[in-house]
């Protein structure tokens, strides 16, 4: 199986597009390549907010770093002592990393080929959008 292409990415876009509208939600949604290279964006009629876009990106680019959906990442590391890793990434890599929910890894037969991130509403929504439009993404 090949890696991340334009095709697949725009599959993912409908496919969260589709939950999104099924939610009554208006999205910004991101995809990357598995060196977290954006592939595709979409915003959704009039999604706003100042950081939607970036936070997609972010979710989506974190998502493939971690081969996890951003939610786990989240609770990995939201114990430790005054916050210090989610802090420290993100400072390290500004518009890069993101530890919130809305972000999963695409697998294709297993193999990690890119992710995908939203923003636009609330964590819950984000993570159950994203997460149940990608999650038959690999099964043809």
């Amino acid at each position: 199986m090949a890696g991340m292409t334009l095709d697949l990415a725009e599959e993912c876009v409908g496919r969260i597009k589709e939950k999104a509208r099924e939610m009554k939600l208006e999205m910004f949604i991101a995809v990357v390549d598995e060196m977290g290279k954006l592939v595709a964006y979409a915003r959704m009629g009039e999604a706003g907010g100042g950081f939607g876009e970036k936070i997609a990106i972010a979710k989506a680019k974190t998502a493939v770093a971690y081969k996890r959906d951003t939610k786990q990442t989240m609770e990995r590391y939201a114990n430790y002592p005054g916050n210090y890793f989610i802090v420290g990434m993100s400072g390290l890599y500004p518009d890069e990393f993101w530890a919130g929910p809305g972000g999963v890894p695409i697998l294709i037969d297993g193999k990690l080929v890119g992710g995908a991130g939203v923003s636009g509403s609330t964590p819950e929504n984000d993570h159950k959008c994203v997460t149940e439009a990608i999650a038959e993404i690999g099964k043809k």
